[in-house]
């Protein structure tokens, strides 16, 4: 059986062609794919930065609101022994 071998080679270079530029298309896919995930990325870390800012204003906004609540206590517990100690004023 006698080949031609400028078919071969043609053929073999029609392929190599496909090949080279399916090659070329997922590499483009590829990048665009780094430069989401990079994106995506940097997106969570700034989202994690914000909810440690967030964090420590909770944590700030409880420790008022338990020294809020202590002093509201004792002003409470002050007032309910001055009425013990003076009792009911009435005025006539």
């Amino acid at each position: 059986m006698e080949r031609n071998y400028d078919e071969v080679i043609a053929d073999m270079l029609i392929q190599l062609d496909k090949h080279a530029a399916l090659l070329e298309k997922i590499e483009t896919r590829m990048d665009k794919a780094d430069k989401r995930m990079d994106l995506s990325i940097r997106r969570l870390v700034k989202s994690e930065s914000h909810m440690e800012v967030f964090d420590k204003r909770l944590e700030q906004s409880l420790i008022d609101q338990k020294e809020f609540s202590n002093m509201q206590s004792k002003l409470n517990k002050f007032f309910l022994d001055h009425i013990e100690r003076n009792g009911p004023q009435t005025t006539s």
